[in-house]
């Protein structure tokens, strides 16, 4: 059966509460999922994906955040080689204006069927759209720090970054915002995990 890990962050900064960490409890009893709650921290987010991916042995995996200025399912084309956030991580870690790694590239592509996610969101009325790239904090860093282990160790395995929107407690009394409930998110979800499983098996085809 094919496998594939999905993570999830804790809550960070003045969030109440972070969407994607939600969602892992509804993904983690699917059958060939494995889902987990990183920490909003720099280093040890990498790290502790790394471990689930040596633990594992995932076919492909899909990291989720919280984008709080989105009401869309957003979906990130590319990591950059760059920590630029003023905030601070949940360790009380700043890294602004920082290469993520000193021997990597600028960028990595996300290796995930990004335009057919989106065409597959779309099609099931699920607001969604492509982003150039993840920003400049915990989510990027990991997108990238995961990326760049994957490339050195000359894996092939499918990896991307996906950014959820607030629920839509979380902007209420805002202008113009909708967010998106957690039943829409988790549909959401199992449409790009099954796009992922279409792409494997294709590939394997």
């Amino acid at each position: 059966m094919t496998r594939i890990l999905v993570t999830g962050f804790e809550r960070f900064g003045p969030n109440d509460l972070n969407p994607s960490a939600l969602l892992m409890d509804r993904l983690s009893g699917m059958d060939g999922v494995v889902a987990a709650v990183l920490p909003v921290e720099y280093g040890t987010s990498v790290a502790r994906f790394e471990a689930l991916l040596e633990r594992h042995r995932p076919d492909a995996a899909i990291a989720f955040g919280l984008a709080r200025c989105t009401d869309r399912i957003r979906l990130e084309r590319v990591a950059l080689n760059l920590d630029e956030a003023a905030a601070s991580d949940n360790a009380g870690v700043v890294r602004n204006g920082l290469r993520i790694a000193e021997d990597g590239p600028v960028g990595y592509w996300s290796t995930l069927p990004v335009d057919s996610m989106i065409a597959a969101l779309e099609a099931a009325g699920i607001p969604a759209m492509e982003s150039g790239h993840a920003g400049g904090y915990v989510c990027n860093h990991l997108f990238y720090g995961v990326r760049h282990g994957i490339e050195r160790r000359g894996s092939a395995m499918p990896m991307g970054f996906v950014h959820l929107p607030p629920l839509p407690g979380q902007v209420a009394g805002e202008t113009d915002r909708t967010g998106m409930d957690l039943d829409a998110q988790e549909r959401a979800a199992v449409i790009l995990l099954d796009e992922v499983r279409v792409m494997l098996k294709a590939g394997i085809a």
